[in-house]
């Protein structure tokens, strides 16, 4: 019987990488689920405003602060990247885009805040929602 190693770890090297077509597919997809995710708490959110009857005042204004600023986050979002998409990217970023993902990340991190105070069926989806933006908003402040 020949030697063999036991391999814990297997690094790939340059030739076995996955090629950049399917790399950007990866990314694309992932990008896309953060967003739909984002956008369907959202709307769970929005659904479940209608129904607060029985919470103190202090909590439906958090849960409407909260969600007014999760949705805000997400139409910044949309507009960010309708921009990028008109003007074919901006890798270093230029006087719109670094204030709006700023803008994004207080917003969110906002949103965050106030949905931990929100009622009990909008905390959960807006909850989500935040820490979805809160990700993508980041995520795009590290990619300049």
């Amino acid at each position: 019987m020949p030697n063999q190693e036991l391999t814990l770890f297997w690094m790939y090297d340059a030739a076995e990488a996955a090629s950049p077509n399917m790399q950007h597919t990866i990314a694309t997809f992932v990008a896309l689920s953060l967003i739909i995710g984002a956008v369907a708490a959202v709307l769970i959110a929005w659904r479940f405003k209608k129904h607060d009857t029985n919470e103190p005042k202090w909590r439906v204004t958090t849960s409407t602060i909260a969600l007014f600023l999760v949705t805000l986050s997400v139409f910044l979002f949309l507009t960010y990247r309708t921009y990028n998409a008109v003007i074919g990217g901006e890798g270093n970023g230029n006087w719109t885009t670094l204030p709006s993902i700023r803008t994004g990340n207080y917003i969110s991190s906002l949103g965050l805040l106030a949905s931990l105070t929100a009622t009990r069926k909008m905390r959960w989806p807006l909850l989500a929602a935040s820490c979805l933006m809160e990700f993508i908003w980041f995520s795009q402040g590290m990619s300049l």
